[in-house]
């Protein structure tokens, strides 16, 4: 039959086995978990950041596109106001062209029936004198004027 022994070299060896790990463990392993779970919290704190600053990216895009289209809007309201300005403006000349166009051939037709009526004056005068000049020569002698 086999007898196992345990001498003194067995157990120096296992508490070297144990003290060396001891050891390792807090020279190596520890500081390696640590730098890896500080190295996760840096990797989890850099995606929350990004995850943040591209929320707010969207955020001010969003706000970017609504002032645009509100400056459009803004834009569009300005270039109708100015449309309807400039109409109003080309109603209003026409019509003080037109009034200022009637009043002058109102002038016109007035100065057209004085002149008429004085032309109709002297040519009533006229016709009067032509009227006893062709009726003196017919009859030969001078018509008393009377």
């Amino acid at each position: 039959m086999i007898s196992i022994t345990i001498d003194k070299a067995l157990l120096i060896q296992l508490v070297n086995f144990l003290l060396l790990i001891f050891i390792l463990n807090m020279l190596l392993f520890k500081p390696i978990r640590e730098a890896i779970k500080k190295r996760e919290r840096k990797i989890q704190s850099d995606q929350d950041e990004i995850a943040k600053l591209q929320t707010e990216a969207e955020d001010r895009l969003k706000q970017f596109q609504l002032a645009i289209e509100e400056a459009k809007k803004e834009g569009l309201a300005k270039k109708e106001a100015l449309r309807k300005a400039a109409t109003e403006e080309e109603r209003s000349l026409l019509a003080k062209v037109h009034s200022e166009v009637e009043e002058e051939l109102t002038k016109v037709k007035t100065e057209i029936t004085k002149e008429m009526q004085e032309t109709r004056e002297k040519l009533k005068e006229e016709i009067k004198v032509f009227a006893s000049d062709i009726a003196e020569k017919i009859l030969g002698r001078p018509l008393s004027h009377g």
